[in-house]
């Protein structure tokens, strides 16, 4: 199970870093200027003394004019979990993966990997889902 672990914390890894420009973006849910919903980008240095941001688009979400193309509601919640999960994020899970596998791969050498299996199994079940493998 370590090695799936691993494989999907470096799979989160990898495509955090291909989705941001810079290490410490984050992600957010905003407007564009026709209120369309959008999942904006920004790194700290865009967030003004006033608590603005100055961000750049990554996706559009909603279309308000065209209700047969999304609904706004669906479409604020897969933005929302999108900019929840933004790379940062990401990239803490990954440890967590991580973590959790060198815990396994301790409880194997220490011969008790069944006292290990409440920490072990909900990132396995996480990994398996994420990897898009067996349930």
């Amino acid at each position: 199970m370590a090695r799936v672990l691993r494989d999907a914390a470096a799979l989160l890894r990898r495509r955090a870093a291909e989705a941001v420009q810079f290490p410490d973006e984050r992600w957010m849910v905003d407007q564009d200027e026709a209120a369309g919903l959008v999942l904006t980008a920004f790194v700290p240095e865009d967030v003004g003394p006033d608590g603005t941001v100055s961000s750049g688009i990554l996706a559009s979400f909603a279309y308000p004019d065209n209700p047969e193309r999304a609904t706004h509601a669906q479409a604020l919640g897969a933005a929302a979990h999108m900019a929840a999960l933004d790379p940062r994020a990401a990239v803490a899970l990954a440890a967590w993966l991580e973590t959790t596998a060198s815990f396994e791969d301790r409880a194997e050498e220490l011969g008790d990997v069944e006292a290990a299996s409440p920490l072990v199994e909900p990132a396995a079940r996480f990994a398996r889902l994420y990897l898009r493998t067996q349930t």
